[in-house]
């Protein structure tokens, strides 16, 4: 793990300065992005620095039991911050439109835990550990001594949010970056006042009848190729208004589908506009950060994605010739 001393150092001389504090993260937000901001910005309210999360016109449903005293923002043109703080994301491709908002910033500091692809951001300072489980276990192990001394309500909330990032990011503690690590980050979190039953049951088990019914239909198109060893799944508009849902409320399908037997890669595509995907990839033994750069997108060696347009069977198409072509290059590499 890399040594945090001095990204605390150039935040806390940033902080001393004033001014407009922004936090932000990826298009997409998620359980480890979204929440890790959250965490953040409830300990610098903790510290009596006030600081706006800025996040695009998407539904954070599922974020609710952690986002009762948040201060959010939606993103606008314009917005100038005289400290952005970058959380889970180092690449302009996966800030959307406020990559606007980025360059205008007056210092801009990234903490991350992805592999730097696809034009990375130019920041102030980076910090990016690419060992780190999550960007708010980042944050944990950096201000845990601050946490020591917070009142009990405050800490408690805070190490919540930093939870949750471990909890999303390692699926539950079954993904590959679940080591000893992760498992004393969780314990130390606990013991801080974390009851981590009621956030597994507050983050992953808290589904609408309609979001279940959503997900079956997605799993009951799946189809195999490749000796059924390449698993390709999609959801459509139609999908999401027969149920009443907006997907990025609600985890995403390739969870139900992880470690099924055979299945050496997961491909997933998610029609979240007409014509316009976000993909997700997992695999226990492709590089798929690989071949989600490829599509301008990125993440980590065995779960990554990228956002697409186009024909649906043409993209399907394409896809599955790379994926195929990717385990024909593995097997040879045995």
């Amino acid at each position: 793990m890399k040594d945090t001393g001095k990204l605390k150092e150039a935040i806390s001389n940033r902080l001393l300065k004033g001014g407009r504090i922004g936090i932000t993260t990826h298009i997409a937000p998620d359980g480890d992005g979204f929440c890790a901001a959250l965490g953040l910005q409830a300990l610098f309210k903790a510290k009596s620095i006030a600081s706006e999360i800025v996040i695009d016109d998407t539904n954070l449903e599922r974020f609710s039991f952690l986002m009762a005293d948040a201060n959010l923002v939606r993103y606008a043109s314009g917005m100038v911050y005289d400290l952005l703080l970058v959380l889970d994301c180092n690449s302009y491709s996966r800030v959307g439109e406020r990559e606007e908002m980025l360059r205008q910033a007056r210092q801009v500091i990234v903490i991350d835990h992805h592999v730097p692809e696809n034009g990375v951001i130019e920041a102030d300072y980076s910090h990016v550990d690419i060992d780190s489980v999550s960007a708010g276990a980042i944050l944990f192990r950096m201000y845990k001594d601050d946490l020591a001394e917070l009142p009990e309500d405050t800490r408690i909330h805070i190490c919540k949010c930093f939870y949750t990032t471990i909890l999303n990011d390692t699926n539950n503690f079954t993904n590959s970056n679940t080591n000893a690590e992760t498992f004393l980050l969780a314990s130390e979190l606990t013991s801080m006042g974390v009851d981590a039953h009621d956030l597994h049951r507050k983050y992953f088990l808290n589904h609408s009848p309609y979001e279940m019914r959503y997900v079956g239909e997605t799993l009951a198109g799946i189809r195999l190729y490749h000796s059924d060893r390449i698993l390709i799944m999609h959801s459509t508009l139609e999908m999401q208004q027969r149920n009443m849902i907006k997907p990025d409320s609600i985890m995403s399908v390739t969870r139900w589908v992880q470690g099924v037997k055979g299945v050496d890669v997961i491909a997933y595509l998610r029609e979240d506009a007409e014509g316009s995907f976000k993909l997700s990839l997992r695999s226990p033994v492709l590089d798929v950060n690989r071949i989600a750069v490829a599509y301008g997108g990125g993440g980590h060696k065995q779960a990554s994605g990228a956002n697409l347009k186009g024909d649906l069977a043409r993209l399907e198409k394409e896809l599955l010739a790379t994926l195929e072509e990717a385990l024909r290059q593995y097997d040879s590499a045995r």
